[in-house]
């Protein structure tokens, strides 16, 4: 489960909310985007009501596959797209790993730092964007150009990463220097022509993100021990019985070697009915035939 709140300057929140799933054992993403949290409840407890805060048209969900050697392949439903558009789209989500998978990590735990999307409407319109997010450790720079929105301002971000109960979960904010797309060139009459920045670089908070980890989470150190201690209690009790059955079958092995002695004794001492004896028999009777 990945939640994040992404701010936005020319319009409100974003939030978006992530859940693996796993249809027709397919490994699968599933998310719900909303541009404010009182949209997301709204939208929620009345599948088409009209949104008041935000921005509607954000409003999305969608099912995204997630396999690590293959391109990704997301079916969004957009409610509150413009009229004359389809709120269904199909897009396909490329990306330089194995197989051109969008992410270069397993299982879609971190974006790649190139990303390219092509996305159709059930209306047959196409649209194309792509995503620059190279990085080094903790520091990116973020472009986005999109055929129908043009390109994005550029960003240089930096990441930060704090654990939430140990490891349970992780809280990752993101920070850093937006530089505005608006750069054009100017100057008077008779005057060298310059680049004047309409607005100059600003810091900005960028993104939170809530992610849950799984796996249980590590025990308190008086757990710790207690556990450590029952491990250990269970490990003498399996070595004893261990010894038990041991001595049980070396019992038995000496029972079963006495009784095959005490048997052979018997036949040497002439329990038996050898050939020889009933000859002995015969001769010293009165079975013995005159010839």
């Amino acid at each position: 489960m990945k939640a994040s709140l992404k701010l936005r300057d020319d319009a409100g929140p974003l939030l978006r909310a992530k859940l693996p799933v796993a249809p027709f054992s397919v490994p699968a993403v599933a998310s719900l985007t909303a541009g404010d949290p009182a949209d997301l409840r709204l939208s929620l407890a009345t599948a088409a009501a009209s949104l008041t805060a935000g921005d509607p048209a954000d409003l999305r969900l969608s099912l995204a596959t997630a396999a690590a050697s293959l391109p990704s392949l997301r079916l969004s439903y957009a409610p509150n797209r413009p009229a004359g558009t389809s709120p269904l789209s199909l897009a396909l989500v490329l990306g330089p790993g194995p197989g051109g998978c969008p992410s270069s990590a397993p299982a879609g735990a971190s974006a790649s730092a190139i990303t390219m999307a092509v996305e159709v409407t059930a209306a047959g319109a196409v649209s194309f964007s792509l995503s620059l997010k190279p990085s080094v450790g903790d520091f990116a720079v973020r472009k986005r150009f999109e055929s129908v929105g043009g390109a994005s301002a550029s960003e240089l971000t930096m990441r930060s990463v704090l654990p939430v109960r140990g490891d349970a979960a992780t809280v990752r904010v993101r920070w850093g220097v937006r530089i505005p797309a608006e750069v054009t060139a100017g100057g008077g009459a008779g005057a060298a022509a310059g680049v004047t920045l309409r607005r100059l670089p600003f810091l900005v908070l960028g993104k939170v993100t809530v992610e849950t980890r799984a796996g249980k989470p590590p025990a308190a150190p008086e757990v710790a021990v207690q556990e450590e201690a029952a491990v250990e209690k269970v490990r003498k009790v399996n070595e004893k019985l261990r010894k038990e059955v041991e001595e049980l079958r070396a019992t038995a092995a000496e029972g079963r070697e006495r009784e095959t002695t005490a048997l052979a004794g018997t036949h040497r001492n002439g329990g038996g009915s050898s050939p020889a004896n009933i000859s002995s028999r015969k001769l010293s009777g009165a079975d013995v035939t005159p010839e």
